[in-house]
């Protein structure tokens, strides 16, 4: 292996590696990082200084990207890997979000970072055993990982004896069909539990599928961060908390605690183990006493019949804030910004029909906004009225001709409705409005996406030429 390397190239290529993939090699780690540049230029069969030069001058292609994140990359994980972790997650975790979901019996978990499969297998297998009515819930399971080699294994459901270490015999034969001597397939049963997609958790937001990836109860990505150094690991935690709906779980390894710390996550010691839960309680007496006021004047003058339930919450609120509801003044006046974070308020703690009451009641104060409408929107699309949602969104562009983030979810809600034309015809729209900001532009009302990353998504929508009659 070549050592004449300079330390100056090296870094460059270093550097080249964390901007396109977020992982960094430590001053420790550097020789891993030159045997695998080595490694891959023998490959190539070309010296490890025109290798290097190519990857600085971005000269190498996607495919060769795609074999440089393979090699720099480490699948090493088997099927219930930390098994007091996992113990923790069914009994404590996965029963307290099941507790709070029981009414809507729905259910989103994200293997990030899945390597080949055997942790995302291992969540479907948990769920099953430990949810007696487990077929009456619409369970959604996404794993990613940015190796397109491990996610085509994963896919395949396909395991060597080396993936089932720590496990019994009897677990093999429930759940996987020997296929010969030493190789297991999952069965279809558990296989078609789990959704596999190519995601870069460095990406500036999460998308698949045309959709942003929101809403998670449980998130377990363990031992990937610490392929990241500290600023761009609790980048990616930011992002985790996003998508992560009110009261939903962090799961990382116990070496990785130490990013998520000082962060928005709040850290619970269960059983020796800490894990981190997304709390949303407001802890600004300031901010605390706002929404409480906002919600006190709401209930005193609003008409809706469900009266009782939002003065049952606001009790609690007021217990939780230690202070009596009698000691506000009732003549305060509700402005639209507190009803605004007030009804931000209802919707992250899943009270959608009080926060679309709240909303509208917004819009009876302030009529012409065209930012009232698209947060009406996002409520209807929430509760699953597409249709009223569309409305709301073709009022939001008649205010504003140039709300992009109106456009693009138009198009969305176009797509879900298999209007194929209309859907084209909207992302055309906001890709021409998005020219108007440079490229690390942050789009307004697109929780912190830039324009470069919007036109990217836009852009990656793969449509049929026959479905739009014309492109």
């Amino acid at each position: 292996m070549n050592d004449d390397i300079s330390n100056s190239v090296l870094e460059q290529a270093n550097n080249f590696i964390e901007k396109k993939f977020g992982i960094y090699f430590s001053k420790k780690m550097t020789k891993n990082l030159l045997r695998i540049l080595y490694n891959i230029a023998k490959q190539k069969n070309i010296e490890i200084e025109e290798y290097i030069n190519s990857m600085i001058l971005n000269r190498l292609s996607q495919k060769e990207l795609e074999y440089l994140i393979t090699n720099i990359t480490i699948g090493e994980t088997y099927f219930f890997r930390d098994k007091k972790l996992f113990e923790i997650a069914r009994d404590k975790i996965l029963t307290n979000v099941v507790e709070r979901k029981h009414s809507s019996k729905t259910l989103k978990i994200w293997s990030a970072g899945c390597a080949t499969g055997e942790e995302a297998f291992s969540i479907a297998i948990m769920l099953k055993e430990a949810i007696s009515d487990y077929e009456n819930w619409n369970v959604e399971i996404i794993a990613t990982d940015i190796n397109d080699n491990f996610l085509k294994k994963a896919r395949n459901g396909i395991y060597g004896e080396w993936s089932f270490r720590g496990t019994s015999e009897s677990f093999k034969k429930k759940y996987f069909d020997k296929i010969n001597n030493n190789e297991y397939k999952i069965k279809d049963s558990i296989l078609k539990l789990v959704k596999f997609h190519n995601l870069n958790l460095v990406n500036s937001t999460y998308y698949l599928d045309n959709e942003f990836i929101n809403g998670v109860d449980i998130i377990f990505c363990r031992n990937v961060l610490i392929y990241f150094n500290k600023h761009r690991a609790q980048e990616i935690i930011g992002r985790f908390y996003k998508s992560l709906s009110s009261g939903g779980w962090l799961i990382v390894a116990p070496a990785e605690n130490m990013y998520v710390n000082d962060t928005s996550f709040n850290a619970v010691n269960i059983d020796g183990a800490f894990l981190y839960s997304k709390n949303t309680e407001v802890k600004k007496w300031e901010e605390i006493t706002c929404k409480k006021n906002a919600l006190e004047n709401f209930l005193l003058n609003s008409e809706i019949n469900n009266y009782n339930i939002l003065k049952n919450n606001l009790v609690s609120f007021s217990e939780k804030v230690g202070t009596p509801i009698n000691s506000y003044k009732k003549e305060v006046k509700t402005t639209v910004k507190q009803l605004k974070d007030l009804c931000q308020l209802l919707a992250n703690e899943g009270k959608l029909q009080e926060a679309l009451e709240c909303c509208k009641k917004i819009i009876c104060q302030d009529k012409i906004n065209p930012e009232n409408y698209y947060l009406l929107a996002t409520i209807q699309e929430e509760k699953g009225n597409i249709t009223e949602a569309i409305i709301s969104l073709k009022k939001t562009i008649y205010l504003d001709s140039n709300f992009i983030m109106a456009y693009f979810n138009l198009g969305n809600l176009n797509l879900k409705q298999q209007k194929f034309k209309e859907a084209f015809k909207n992302f055309q729209i906001s890709l021409i409005l998005l020219e108007n900001f440079n490229e690390e532009d942050i789009v307004p009302h697109s929780e912190k996406t830039t324009a470069g990353m919007l036109k990217q998504v836009i852009e990656n929508i793969k449509f049929k030429g026959e479905l739009y009659g014309e492109m």
